[in-house]
């Protein structure tokens, strides 16, 4: 794993499009583009960038922006960062040129977390290391791509912090696992509570045979789901409202949190309970555990009968 503050930002070699051409019997195209010099290096950065919708799928996105005055083609990535194993591309047929000033994306899912050596709780960091990428580029775009070379860029930025939460969030999910396994119940019924149409939004904790002791101290509240009687001032559900995990099970009383259509309509996150546990008595990091599709569909409609849409 390296651990320098370096990213080798690769340039596949425009060879392997030749072979592929070759191999279907259809001549290979010819350029008069030399390989990629060695000072674009000093002309490249790479930032880490993540957005919500990727979070689920622990996708991130390698910028790659060129401040060079050369136009290149960018065809893949990974991402060689400390505290993950190697990333695996995820839309590798993507080939965007990349002219000068300009910014492009690369996209990769992140490698498993190691988590061992690394301090567990609610702010866990990453070490200091920064990571390094391996980006795909070629001279040149479309038809016309010169042979491809391997560029070393310094600094990868990450002011986002997307690597240490990812970190802190995988092994506090493996943490978590090791000791129980945490589901939502598929099916979510709803009832009439004091005139108010309530949810039933079930957790349920089976415990890991020889596993450590693991504790649900709060599930938070989300942009599309709250408790309807909090405790206290604190949103979400604490104390009392989780009492059933000792038997198995916690059964969550949810109204909307909101009735805005597109909340619902543009929910990225909504529907994942942030589940902040204990383990053998150390905090950890929250949690995300998703909703099978049926209990979304079961919440969705839930959400539009409380928030008397119209059908």
């Amino acid at each position: 794993m390296a651990r320098g503050r370096t990213a080798l930002v690769v340039l596949l070699t425009s060879l392997v499009g030749a072979a592929a051409v070759a191999c279907s019997g259809a001549p290979a195209p010819s350029s008069t583009l030399g390989p990629v010099p060695d000072d674009i290096a000093d002309h490249l950065s790479v930032q880490v960038d993540q957005g919500r919708t990727q979070y689920a799928a622990r996708e991130i996105v390698l910028a790659v922006t060129n401040d060079s005055d050369e136009t290149m083609t960018l065809v893949s990535g990974a991402l060689d960062a400390d505290g993950f194993g190697p990333t695996h591309p995820t839309k590798e047929n993507r080939t965007p040129a990349l002219r000068p000033g300009t910014t492009r994306d690369v996209y990769v899912e992140l490698g498993e977390a190691e988590c061992a050596g690394f301090p567990a709780g609610p702010e866990e960091p990453v070490p200091d290391a920064a990571p390094s990428a391996t980006i795909t580029l070629a001279l040149g775009e479309f038809d016309e791509l010169g042979p491809a070379s391997d560029l070393v860029v310094e600094e990868v930025g990450d002011p986002g912090g997307h690597l240490a939460r990812n970190h802190a969030v995988d092994c506090a999910t493996a943490a978590v696992a090791a000791g129980a396994s945490l589901a939502v119940d598929a099916d979510i019924p709803v009832e009439t509570r004091d005139g108010e149409l309530t949810a039933l939004v079930t957790l349920r904790i089976d415990p890991v045979d020889g596993g450590p002791e693991v504790t649900i101290d709060r599930i938070a509240g989300t942009t599309i789901m709250n408790n309807p009687d909090p405790d206290g001032e604190e949103t979400g559900w604490t104390g009392s409202a989780l009492d059933g995990q000792r038997s198995g099970s916690v059964t969550l009383s949810v109204v909307p949190a909101r009735c805005d259509a597109h909340a619902v309509g543009e929910d990225k996150r909504g529907t994942f309970l942030p589940v902040s546990a204990s383990v053998d008595g150390v905090a950890q990091h929250v949690i995300y555990v998703p909703m099978p599709d049926s209990a979304r569909a079961d919440l969705f409609a839930f959400i539009a009968d409380s928030c008397d849409w119209p059908e």
